[in-house]
């Protein structure tokens, strides 16, 4: 058995286009430290947690209901503020009036007043801690590409992830594959960004020739696969899709590309850990998000039958169709059934996780 480490993670939260006020959740965490002890971790990221807090207000995050903010609903909220001597103005308000609040008489409370407070909002939350082991597996993935309208000759990276290569046992061996397939393909021509990359350099006007370019990335995934297995299960997220990195694209990256999240040696156990993952999603994430400006409205007769809190949005064409459902779900939230939420992601056509019976070399 590895030994485990204990890594502090920032959780994902973007801002989406056409004007949404919200920072929206994103499925996943990105790994900013390592520690050998849980206390150790834990200490770090309550510190980090603390200074992502200072001047936030956590109903700017998520989404237009305190769904998306915290496990307790509006009257459990306001009594657990009121155990503190917070008082909100009332026991039922529109979200709206609880973002407006927080910003009038949030400064005036003390620290253990806020801190008490932000508590009670489990779903916003900036960094987590993970126990992973010390000998994790390696999965290589080609990144998609596709053109922006600014720059027709420049290939733009998609957001994360990309195209399943090869699994390895060990990450070092997935490393040097990476490296190896990355020479191969800087023999190549070409100009290449990657401003819209989660993990890049962030400059809309920096480009790399083929030479420097990077194309293959190698990414660690927690494994339970002995050495000698020869297969596995891996459990595969869908990546962002590159709309919701903003607007002007001539060509998008395909939507075929995929976040490796761990490697199992029992489908059953994969099975469980993407459902798991799923139903955590579920309870963070507005799908509308993730869709095309269409929405779903190809599917309007079955959202109908679901008799859904309130009325479907407009079936006529208009302007950020997409904010128009992103809306409207987050308004059905406070009397939306969990039924309900799993029936419209089945409907969204976007199943965030799947499992991928897959060969693992041993090297």
């Amino acid at each position: 058995m590895s030994a485990s480490r204990y890594t502090v993670r920032r959780v994902g939260w973007f801002q989406p286009p056409h004007g949404d006020p919200y920072t929206r959740r994103l499925p996943g965490a990105e790994p900013v430290a390592a520690f050998d002890t849980f206390d150790a971790a834990e200490a770090h990221r309550r510190e980090l947690e603390s200074a992502a807090r200072d001047d936030e207000n956590p109903f700017r995050f998520g989404g237009g209901s305190v769904f998306f903010q915290s496990s307790l609903d509006g009257p459990r909220l306001h009594d657990w503020l009121m155990d503190a001597g917070i008082e909100p103005p009332a026991s039922e308000l529109r979200h709206s009036d609880w973002r407006e609040w927080w910003n009038a008489f949030a400064h005036t409370w003390s620290a253990d007043q806020l801190a008490h407070a932000w508590a009670a909002f489990d779903k916003v939350r900036f960094f987590d801690v993970a126990e992973v082991e010390s000998d994790p597996a390696g999965v290589v993935v080609e990144i998609a590409w596709g053109r922006l309208q600014r720059d027709w000759d420049a290939m733009t990276a998609g957001t994360e992830g990309g195209r399943l290569v090869r699994v390895y046992r060990r990450a070092k061996a997935a490393e040097a594959d990476c490296a190896r397939r990355n020479r191969v393909r800087a023999r190549g021509y070409g100009s290449f960004r990657y401003d819209r990359r989660r993990g890049y350099d962030g400059d809309s006007n920096r480009t790399w020739p083929a030479a420097a370019a990077t194309f293959f990335e190698a990414l660690e995934v927690p494994s339970d696969v002995s050495p000698l297995a020869g297969a596995g299960f891996l459990v595969q997220r869908r990546a962002i899709a590159d709309f919701a990195a903003g607007n002007g694209w001539r060509d998008r990256p395909p939507a075929d590309a995929r976040v490796p999240v761990a490697l199992f040696a029992d489908r059953a156990a994969a099975a469980a850990h993407r459902d798991r993952l799923t139903a955590e999603c579920r309870q963070a994430l507005n799908p509308f998000t993730f869709l095309d400006d269409s929405g779903v409205d190809g599917a309007r007769d079955e959202l109908e039958r679901l008799g859904l809190p309130l009325p479907l949005p407009r079936a006529l064409p208009t302007r950020n169709r997409c904010r128009e459902w992103v809306e409207w779900w987050d308004l059905c939230q406070d009397e939306a059934t969990d039924e309900q939420r799993a029936a419209v992601w089945a409907l969204c056509d976007r199943p965030l996780f799947e499992v991928l019976r897959v060969e693992v070399s041993g090297e």
